[in-house]
């Protein structure tokens, strides 16, 4: 098996049924970004080997709980202790392998392509009293029905992203045609309360802000939280919903755009 540390910041098992080698493949990434990784899994113990604890391959392997997949890890780990790969911690040792380098688009053509995608526009809010925070994105999707989840993206280093993971809360206000002073508020004013000054923000006791008149305002926990490249994935499972008759509009080519019928 081959536990994989991605340069997107993913980590995963590769060939989980394979259980007659243990390595740890790193593809191309800054230094700093390769220490953090190997410190979730595990400690470096030198430039060409990792200790790995069996749990953190244990809990990242969909096919942990199944007999064969258990019978074959046990007797990988039993080989590995009988060679001295295993240390008194019960961190098993596993080689180094680095990925060769990928083509991918450059961040310039990226942009230019998703421009060309038409999307939603939600004011996400977060927090409470003097703490609320804001931020408009055009990332927001159905994660699940049952259970009824939602998630979007938000930049590591956006002022809103600290606020929303202290809180571990949040409500996906969708906007529609009459918002554009909401959307302007969250786009040039100050983090904070001043993004809340329109009188349509809703503040109730221990509650995330939540717009009156938005076309879809979703309440939610946050249930899980991804790194992914540069964003954090947010998923959030839905506890309360409101709706408010309105006409929607879409994001495209960095504008935003009413919807004829």
């Amino acid at each position: 098996m081959r536990f994989h540390l991605s340069n997107s910041g993913t980590l995963s098992l590769r060939e989980p049924m394979d259980f007659k080698r243990l390595d740890v493949l790193i593809d191309p990434q800054p230094p700093e970004a390769v220490e953090q990784a190997i410190r979730r899994i595990g400690r470096r113990e030198s430039d060409t080997h990792i200790r790995l604890a069996p749990s953190v391959l244990r809990f990242v392997c969909a096919h942990a709980g199944e007999e064969a997949w258990e019978t074959g890890f046990a007797q990988m780990l039993d080989y590995a202790q009988r060679h001295g790969w295993v240390d008194e911690q019960g961190h098993v040792r596993a080689h180094i392998s680095h990925g060769d380098p990928e083509e991918v688009v450059s961040v310039d053509a990226f942009k230019t392509a998703l421009r060309a995608l038409p999307a939603g526009i939600c004011a996400v809010s977060t927090g409470q009293g003097e703490g609320v925070a804001g931020m408009i994105v055009s990332s927001l999707t159905a994660v699940s029905a049952e259970p009824p989840m939602i998630g979007f993206f938000a930049h590591r280093q956006s002022s809103f992203t600290a606020p929303l993971l202290e809180s571990g809360r949040f409500v996906a206000n969708v906007l529609g045609e009459g918002h554009d002073a909401v959307m302007s508020q969250f786009l040039q004013a100050p983090q904070g309360l001043a993004r809340f000054s329109d009188e349509r923000w809703r503040h109730e006791d221990r509650q995330s802000p939540v717009l009156s008149d938005a076309l879809a305002s979703m309440e939610c926990d946050v249930v899980w939280t991804q790194t992914l490249g540069t964003h954090h994935l947010v998923v959030g499972k839905v506890r309360r919903s409101h709706n408010s008759p309105s006409s929607p509009v879409v994001h495209f080519n960095a504008a935003t755009h009413r919807i004829a019928a």
